[in-house]
């Protein structure tokens, strides 16, 4: 008989610590002292909340010290706090530095990534302000964003899985530039399916900044390709006059309507 301990492993303690006898071994852990992880903790002292801190996990050093295994960022912000005194951290009894490294490893491995339209879903319930405005617009344009990953075979027409171009819009163009540029795509690929794809929705977008106003032409203009083959042409022109994809798209569109203004009804 399997002994239970031997294969569960030594169960761990709760215990409550100041950030600063926690440690960081660099030797197997990333550095966070710039860029993302910098501005992650900058984030989570602004925002700190207890209920979304968490319990971090650590091994015993023996010495009054305890070293991060998992937690790094927040034990930071924890650190950087005026009004934190102590921590919930998960302890483990003194463990090698090979089992620290295998067990940070396993840690974030096993960790299944949330996807952006998971995380817009989960902030549209959340009530958070620009996720409730995004699926406003979107359901006011006839646009449904799932709740998760769908393959382009089972797509629906009217269904979009590029979330984030939305919330890029948005953050440029505000409400009533989302709005336009999702009624000029709508305008045009309403009825298929595959065609409400990021690059579409900041081309447009992109479009209406050069032309302001101009949401029926630049609908009607979309209709003459689907969206794999605007994305090619504009992509095909990109490389030629050294600018994204997007400028391109914008820049294509813009003209189209110029030359061929659409007849006011």
């Amino acid at each position: 008989m399997t002994d239970s301990k031997a294969s569960l492993g030594t169960k761990p303690r709760l215990e409550f610590h100041p950030p600063d006898c926690l440690i960081v071994d660099e030797r197997y852990q990333r550095s966070i002292a710039r860029g993302a992880g910098k501005k992650l903790i900058a984030k989570i002292v602004e925002g700190f909340y207890w209920p979304f801190f968490g319990v971090l996990v650590a091994t015993d050093n023996g010495d009054g010290t305890y070293c991060l295994i998992d937690g790094q960022h927040r034990a930071e912000a924890a650190r950087q706090h005026p009004d934190i005194r102590s921590v919930p951290v998960m302890v483990i009894d003194e463990m090698t530095l090979a089992e620290q490294a295998r067990a940070f490893v396993v840690i974030n491995e096993s960790r299944v990534k949330l996807n952006a339209l998971q995380i817009h879903r989960a902030a549209v319930r959340a009530g958070d302000p620009e996720a409730a405005q995004i699926d406003a617009i979107a359901r006011q344009c006839g646009i449904s964003i799932p709740s998760n990953n769908i393959s382009s075979i089972n797509i629906q027409p009217g269904q979009t899985l590029s979330v984030k171009a939305l919330y890029e819009i948005l953050r440029s163009a505000g409400p009533e530039g989302l709005r336009n540029a999702l009624n000029a795509v709508m305008a045009a690929y309403k009825e298929t399916t595959g065609d409400l794809r990021s690059q579409i929705f900041k081309g447009v977008a992109d479009a209406l900044r050069r032309c302001p106003g101009k949401v029926t032409e630049i609908g009607a203009a979309l209709m003459d390709l689907d969206a794999v083959s605007w994305e090619q042409e504009a992509r095909s022109r990109s490389k030629m006059e050294g600018m994204s994809t997007v400028s391109s798209l914008g820049l294509i569109l813009s003209e189209k309507i110029n030359r061929h203004p659409v007849a006011a009804e």
